[in-house]
Parts: C-alpha cells; sequence; structure tokens
C-alpha cells in the first residue's frame, strides 16, 4: 500500500523518548489495520527506512487514531541537511513494506521504549 499525506501537529511524546515521529494526517478512506508496520517514507525525493504506528494510543489512554512515522537512524544535523526541520509545506509519501505488530496497551512507557527499541531492529533487518 502506498498513500500521501501531510504533517500536522503531534503530541509531541515522541521526541522525549527518543523517538521523534512526523504526525501525518489521516488520508480520506484511509484503510489500513491498526498497527505497527515497516515503511519506506519520501520526502522531497530523498527516501527513508521508517516505522509506522497507525490507531490509538492506549499506553497514554487515547482512543483517537493516529497515524506517526519515525524515520530510522537520523539525527538533528541530518534532519537539517535533508530539509525536514519544517515539514508544513511538503507532501509526505509512504509505502507499507510490512506489519510488525498489533497496538498493545503497555504497562509503563519504559515497556514502550523497550517495544519500539526492538520494532526498530526488525525494520533495520528489512
Amino acid at each position: 500500500m502506498k498513500f500521501k499525506s501531510s504533517h500536522i501537529k503531534g503530541k509531541g511524546r515522541g521526541r522525549p523518548m527518543g523517538f521523534p515521529t512526523i504526525n501525518l494526517e489521516i488520508p480520506e478512506n484511509f484503510e489500513l489495520k491498526e498497527g505497527v508496520y515497516a515503511a519506506k517514507i519520501i520526502i522531497d525525493n530523498n527516501v527513508f527506512k521508517g516505522g509506522l504506528h497507525f490507531g490509538p494510543s492506549p499506553t497514554f489512554d487515547e482512543q483517537q487514531k493516529s497515524l506517526e512515522v519515525y524515520l530510522i537512524g537520523l539525527s538533528e544535523s541530518e534532519l537539517v541537511k535533508y530539509g525536514l526541520v519544517n515539514l508544513d509545506e511538503k507532501i509526505i509519501e509512504v509505502e507499507i513494506l510490512k506489519y510488525l505488530r498489533s497496538i498493545v496497551k503497555f504497562r509503563s512507557v519504559k515497556n514502550l521504549i523497550t517495544q519500539i527499541e526492538e520494532d526498530v531492529r526488525l525494520i533495520k533487518l528489512i
């Protein structure tokens, strides 16, 4: 599955956990099973490996669905280099590569971070 979207303001929880995400507008008639995926992200003809989350955030007691991507392995200086500091006017293309797991409510944020680290490890192998 491939789709295009645009950046929207998120809750800002990813960065303090060590996984800053790009929050995306959920496209109309979006038909993707809730879960975590390996994805290819294209911004301004630059291709990145990423992790995608689609669905609620039960660990934070949120039932509203969100769509967000984490670009794997990019430092702050690389974000500047690729022009990814301000994404407001950019079209973000996403290609789903592989379903990894369902959405889970973790007992703590620390447990969630441990799982995200494992998700990233798996995505790097794809």
